[in-house]
């Protein structure tokens, strides 16, 4: 079933405009495997289990992922210093259910919102580590599935990005052209699938999924956090709850590799720096396909940086430039691009920014005013939630008209090809 458009009136913008939230997230619902298998597969397949008070998902009798980011208890109060609400009956609908989400959009004045997933990581590496493959494809397919319906039953607000089956080619290519025929809009990727095994992103392994890409028009999608192995997400997202992990000092037996904050701080100061720093992670993604010749070889490609601001856009493509300018000299490695990193940005990336105030307000046309969009968050620790709108108001509302129109509304519908009402 479909549900009907409501009338718009907090959906608008003061000037008119509606808002697509670019970056929010949808957390899985407690029935999304076992509502759409039947019963003989049950054990196989991800299932709720509170332990000690705690619910995650489990698979084969282990626990397998979390529930995800999710600070909004139910009606609708936002719960500050946490991370992930427990148990999972804390948390407010409008995190899982579609009728919910829509009317909290309403609500917050957002008229389309691009859903990424939650608990399950935001790209496929929780499924990569099941072991069996035809349970592992069973897995996905039904979370894609269940996005297709979501999609359908928002009446197209709610825009899924899905997930692929990239450890086997053959699977992407025909599970992409299954989920585009459904119009599913775009899919999100690991930016580092190297560390499950697989080849780096500009080898010839993927150049059937660019291809494909390139001349559907999907999206691609690389969200801060993508890359992480599911042990090692896991294991981030336990760490987090625990009060002391050591205090600081040496130790026998030392980490192999730094985490970004310090041991030593409690749970919530750990958790405030790790947020402010895996953003990271896609200055990464970005300066390596900016210094790559992906989007010669793929001159179509529309790649979405997600959740991991704006304000390092213009430090890392001029940091690039240069740096290409004084350590390149190779007569190969000089042929290896045709044009510029900014010129590259400017034509393939789309960044997006939620809490920040200054580049907003200061850098937008230094970016690029085709290149900005906005987000939410919702429903993780950092979400602007209840006044996103207000907040935009306050961060760009002194901007050209032209400018405000691009980055709220008109930059994301160009680039997801969405459809907005006609009915006002």
């Amino acid at each position: 079933m479909t549900l009907a458009a409501p009338e718009l009136k907090l959906d608008q913008f003061d000037d008119g405009l509606f808002i697509v939230d670019a970056d929010s997230h949808f957390t899985e619902p407690p029935d999304l495997w076992t509502s759409r298998t039947p019963k003989s597969m049950h054990s196989r397949i991800p299932q709720h289990r509170v332990v000690d008070g705690r619910t995650a998902w489990f698979v084969d009798d282990e626990m397998w992922a979390s529930v995800g980011g999710n600070t909004i208890r139910g009606h609708g109060e936002k719960v500050r210093g946490t991370h992930i609400l427990q148990p999972f009956s804390e948390i407010d609908p409008a995190s899982w259910s579609v009728r919910e989400r829509m009317a909290l959009m309403d609500q917050m004045g957002i008229w389309t919102a691009v859903q990424y997933p939650n608990g399950i990581g935001f790209a496929s590496n929780h499924i990569f580590a099941l072991k069996d493959l035809s349970q592992r494809m069973e897995v996905l397919r039904t979370y894609n599935d269940f996005l297709v319906d979501m999609q359908r039953e928002s009446g197209e607000r709610l825009i899924p990005q899905a997930l692929l089956p990239v450890w086997d080619m053959d699977l992407t290519i025909d599970e992409m052209r299954r989920l585009l025929d459904k119009g599913i809009r775009g899919f999100t990727l690991s930016d580092k699938p190297e560390l499950i095994g697989l080849a780096e992103l500009p080898h010839r392994y993927w150049d059937p999924m660019w291809d494909l890409f390139n001349e559907s028009g999907a999206v691609v999608n690389f969200h801060i956090g993508s890359g992480a192995r599911r042990e090692e997400q896991e294991a981030i997202r336990n760490e987090r709850n625990l009060e002391i992990v050591h205090r600081g000092e040496a130790l026998d037996n030392p980490p192999e590799v730094a985490s970004n904050y310090w041991h030593s701080f409690g749970a919530q100061r750990r958790l405030a720096v790790a947020a402010s720093m895996i953003g990271f992670s896609n200055m990464r993604i970005v300066a390596n396909l900016c210094a790559s010749d992906l989007f010669d070889r793929f001159p179509k490609l529309k790649v979405v940086s997600a959740e991991s601001g704006i304000g390092w856009v213009i430090y890392i493509l001029e940091a690039l430039e240069f740096q290409l300018a004084e350590m390149v000299t190779d007569p190969d490695e000089l042929k290896l691009q045709q044009r510029t990193p900014m010129e590259y940005f400017r034509d393939h990336i789309s960044v997006m920014f939620w809490f920040e105030k200054h580049a907003p307000s200061k850098l937008i046309e230094d970016i690029g005013v085709n290149n900005v969009l906005i987000e939410t968050d919702i429903p993780h620790p950092t979400c602007l939630y209840p006044g996103a709108r207000e907040r935009f108001q306050e961060v760009i509302g002194h901007l050209d008209p032209h400018i405000r129109r691009r980055v709220l509304q008109d930059n994301a519908v160009e680039l997801y090809r969405l459809n907005l009402p006609t009915n006002v």
